[in-house]
Formats: structure tokens, C-alpha cells, sequence
């Protein structure tokens, strides 16, 4: 689900390099959120093509997402377990 900005907020084009490459990134928000998306992005990327340079860019991109969806559903289960804990002291 794509986050959208407050209605009137402008929408940048911001050039970032992510495993090497660069792209002209155009999105709502600020530059610097644009960046900090990238680096994150780059971050789960740049592995996957540093240990599998020969592996086709969708490939490792999709290997890469994989890494990225772990974490995400890591992060979920346990925000799931302390908004359990929170219930509980809340009795």
C-alpha cells in the first residue's frame, strides 16, 4: 500500500544510486525522505548482487524483497506481541 502525502505537498524527482545504479526517483514527500527510502532499499539490494553478481537485476531484486518481507513480518509479529502486553497491563 503506497503512503500518501498531505494533500498539496509537492512531488520531488530526487536522483539516488541504489546497488550501484542510478535512478531519478519522483515521489511525494521531502527529498531527504526519498533518500532515506533509498538508502533502505540499497540496503537489502546491494547484498543480494554483492553475493550473486551473475543473478539478472529482477532476480535479485525479488530475492531482495524477500529479505525485505521477512523483516516486515518480524517486525509485525512483534508489534503484535507488545500491543498484547500493552492490552494485558492495561486490565
Amino acid at each position: 500500500m503506497a503512503k500518501q502525502s498531505p494533500p498539496g505537498e509537492q512531488a520531488n524527482s530526487v536522483r539516488v544510486r541504489i546497488a550501484g545504479d542510478e535512478y531519478n526517483i519522483r515521489g511525494e514527500g521531502g527529498s531527504d525522505y526519498i533518500k532515506e527510502l533509498a538508502q533502505i532499499v540499497d540496503s537489502y539490494l546491494s547484498p543480494v548482487v554483492q553475493r550473486y553478481p551473475n543473478l539478472p537485476r529482477n532476480r535479485a531484486s525479488i530475492l531482495a524483497l524477500m529479505n525485505m518481507a521477512h523483516d516486515l513480518q518480524v517486525q509485525r509479529q512483534e508489534n503484535q506481541e507488545l500491543m498484547e502486553l500493552v492490552s494485558e497491563i492495561e486490565k
